[in-house]
C-alpha cells in the first residue's frame, strides 16, 4: 500500500454544505477552457435518502488533482473554490485540510 504525502495539495469538500449547484465545475471549465468531452471536476448528484428519520442529499465532487496540482500552484485561492457558493470547497496542505476537517461531514481528495 502506497503510503500517503502529507506535503502534497488536499481538495476538501464538506458534504453537508456541498448543494451540488456545479458551480466549481463551471468555474473550472470556465478558467481552463478544456473541451466539453474532458472532465477536470465533475459534480456527481445523488438521490436524497434517510439517516435518522432525516432527509439528507449529498453530492461529490470529483477532481483531477494533477490539474488542481498546476492550478493551484498558480493561484492558491481558485475560482472553483472562491466561487463556490456554498462554502464547501477548500483547498491547500494535507494537513491543513485534515485539520480543517476535523469534526465535520467531509471529505478529502489528494494528490
Amino acid at each position: 500500500m502506497k503510503r500517503i504525502d502529507g506535503e502534497g495539495i488536499a481538495l476538501l469538500l464538506d458534504l453537508d454544505d456541498c448543494t451540488g449547484c456545479f458551480g466549481c465545475e463551471s468555474a473550472c471549465r470556465e478558467t481552463h477552457r478544456y473541451p466539453y468531452d474532458e472532465d477536470w471536476m465533475k459534480t456527481e448528484r445523488r438521490a436524497p435518502f434517510l439517516v435518522d428519520g432525516k432527509l439528507r442529499q449529498y453530492h461529490l465532487v470529483a477532481p483531477v488533482l494533477d490539474k488542481c496540482r498546476a492550478c493551484y500552484n498558480d493561484d492558491p485561492n481558485p475560482l472553483c473554490v472562491t466561487g463556490c457558493p456554498a462554502g464547501a470547497l477548500k483547498i491547500g496542505s494535507l494537513m491543513d485540510m485534515v485539520r480543517e476537517a476535523e469534526g465535520r461531514h467531509c471529505t478529502i481528495f489528494t494528490a
